[in-house]
């Protein structure tokens, strides 16, 4: 079976349950964000700019080379690419600045109360009014973050350590906004378009912010690490952007977070780090906020 029948295939299994085929999607996507991470942690990369350039570069490369013939101006979609991509990139900029001052794990952790931002966006948008249980989830959650951002902590650099938790908080916002006006695009706007609008912007907030910095690094292994930094960072996208196309981001929510745990494992077995007793607290109290608002929130769907 060729590339298409595969396509074709996976086609078919949407077409019939669309919801499964997405959450299979994101656990997948999510596995390769981790991967891509870890690339990108063990390169050591002290130029944000610069790094997210490249990888966007090849990745465009690589995904022209094979949809060139796509329609890259969707009609009536091609500004819900642009804004919620463009959101994407910006966000993207604030994380791999902020995860250079902390561990992978912690950026996992404080990175999942997107779920939260998302459903107070939403209820806002919406104009509804913000429930007393809504309210007491998101203080839950903001409890866990002070924990999990404790200057107290025995790290090199307590103030780089916050700066890092509130680049990485800064994101999770940003790109919740993302989400939710990446569901307009809608499932015939093929993944590989998204992915190429996300990295269009990665190359113009880059080049911006390099002109800001004005220098340039390399290093042994240099190209190595931007390499498998690029390939999991496309492959991923190209997966979670499909999944996002297929249903709404709220049904996907509780799925996102198999990348905390993927991050976890690969922090400790690859970068020998375990969160400190104030981190695992203050993300048990994350997820539990979390997870407790999703569960109200399918409940109060019916």
């Amino acid at each position: 079976m060729g590339l298409s029948g595969i396509f074709g295939y996976l086609k078919s299994l949407e077409a019939k349950n669309s919801l499964h085929v997405a959450i299979g999607y994101i656990l997948v996507a999510y596995f390769f964000h981790a991967v891509q991470i870890t690339f990108y942690k063990s390169g050591h990369f002290t130029v944000v700019p610069q790094s997210l350039f490249l990888r966007s570069f090849f990745s465009l490369i690589f995904i022209f080379m094979f949809q060139y013939k796509e329609n890259y101006y969707p009609k009536n979609r091609t500004r819900y690419l642009v804004q919620s991509q463009t959101l994407g990139a910006f966000g993207s900029l604030f994380y791999f600045y902020g995860i250079n001052f902390i561990s992978l794990s912690e950026g996992a952790i404080l990175f999942a109360t997107n779920s939260i931002w998302s459903q107070l966006m939403v209820s806002l948008m919406n104009r509804e009014r913000i429930t007393k249980s809504r309210f007491i989830n998101s203080i839950i959650c903001i409890i866990g973050i002070v924990l999990v951002v404790n200057p107290t902590l025995t790290v090199d650099d307590p103030v780089m350590h916050i700066v890092g938790c509130l680049c990485i908080l800064i994101c999770s916002v940003i790109q919740s906004l993302g989400f939710i006006i990446m569901k307009k695009i809608g499932p015939e706007v093929p993944s590989t378009i998204t992915t190429s609008y996300f990295h269009i912007m990665i190359i113009f907030t880059s080049s911006l912010q390099q002109q800001y910095i004005g220098r340039f690094e390399y290093f042994d292994g240099y190209y190595k690490y931007i390499a498998g930094f690029s390939i999991f960072t496309m492959l991923g996208q190209l997966i979670q952007f499909r999944a996002q196309t297929l249903v709404t981001y709220d049904k996907l929510c509780n799925y996102t977070y198999s990348q905390t745990l993927y991050i976890i494992i690969i922090d400790y077995v690859i970068f020998n780090k375990i969160l400190s007793l104030n981190g695992m607290i203050g993300g048990s109290l994350i997820l539990f906020g979390v997870f407790k608002q999703l569960a109200e929130d399918k409940k109060s769907r019916g």
